[in-house]
């Protein structure tokens, strides 16, 4: 039995201006990055959003399409489990956060910067973090922590090994290439890790069977930074879902609502990222560019930061 294709067909609102001149727009969900690669290739598609940065530089030498890259948005950071496990002690979170070379993941996507906060640098919110990799301070604090290093390499205490549960999924491929990276990067702090990708990550972290949750999401899709910092950083939070409960954040968070926008609100929603960062309550990663392989048809089409609009005033015309 074949996989059943996700697609949307619209046609212009003739509420609109020009609605007349637009033609329809199907969107297609493609299962990965290699079938989504062949329908642009072949002309099936005339936008392929996004595309890995591997297949960015393959199609970029093709005739009759470009890519275009944009900063993102988005935020890409690793979720550590704080209800059970190994990274419920604050140590050993301390140590992932040295340990994680970030310079290496930027690398491997070919753009982006590494994250210094919860919100992409151009906002006026943006953290001010300043996120360090010293590996032997990583390893000093797992020596604290009481996990030291066993006859294989490999950190034991009380006779446990030192082993993470990383999970990603698919809809996310760039979260799959910094977990690849981020095994080996553990193994150097003597750390053992085993990875698996879920179809449902928000599924997956409910049910606690996890270390550490790679995950992507704009964290300012209206331009303001409360809507997010509530749903995943405050105590019993719609999308708290690794269990962090802080009542220094909680009452940043009460005090960041009383405030219109500008400066002070600004001031306070950098604080809360720090407090947030000292917890260790998230890994940040990667602030990332995306890929958006287009055809001759959408040549002059500008793709906006996110995934929100990808059908925007440029995109449509006959």
């Amino acid at each position: 039995m074949g996989r059943r294709e996700y697609r949307i067909d619209s046609a212009p609102n003739p509420s609109y201006p020009d609605a007349s001149k637009r033609g329809h727009v199907t969107v297609k969900a493609f299962p990965d990055a290699d079938a989504m690669k062949l329908a642009i290739q072949s002309g099936a598609l005339d936008m392929a959003f996004t595309v890995t940065p591997t297949v960015a530089e393959q199609l970029s030498g093709v005739d009759g399409l470009s890519v275009k890259t944009i900063d993102a948005g988005y935020l890409y950071f690793v979720r550590p489990n704080l209800q059970r496990g190994p990274l419920a002690d604050a140590t050993v979170r301390k140590a992932l956060d040295l340990g994680l070379d970030r310079t290496a993941f930027v690398q491997a996507l070919k753009g982006g910067s590494v994250a210094n906060g919860l919100f992409a640098h151009y906002y006026s919110f943006a953290g001010q973090e300043k996120v360090v990799t010293d590996t032997a301070a990583a390893k000093a604090l797992l020596d604290e922590a009481g996990w030291l290093a066993g006859p294989d390499g490999v950190r034991v205490k009380d006779g446990q090994k030192l082993s993470l549960s990383l999970i990603t999924y698919a809809s996310r491929p760039d979260l799959g290439i910094i977990m690849h990276i981020m095994v080996s990067q553990l193994g150097e702090l003597g750390i053992a890790a085993t990875t698996s990708v879920v179809d449902d990550i928000r599924t997956a972290m409910t049910g606690g069977a996890y270390d550490l949750a790679m995950y992507a999401q704009h964290t300012a899709p209206t331009g303001e930074p409360s809507f997010f910092l509530n749903q995943f950083f405050r105590t019993g939070g719609a999308n708290n879902l690794n269990g962090y409960s802080s009542a220094t954040t909680d009452g940043l968070l009460d005090e960041l609502g009383d405030l219109a926008p500008g400066a002070q609100r600004d001031a306070k929603a950098i604080k809360i990222q720090q407090q947030i960062h000292r917890d260790n309550a998230a890994l940040l990663l990667v602030d990332p560019q995306w890929h958006i392989a287009v055809s001759k048809r959408l040549a002059d089409y500008q793709p906006y930061c996110g995934d929100y609009y990808v059908v925007n005033p440029q995109l449509g015309l006959s």
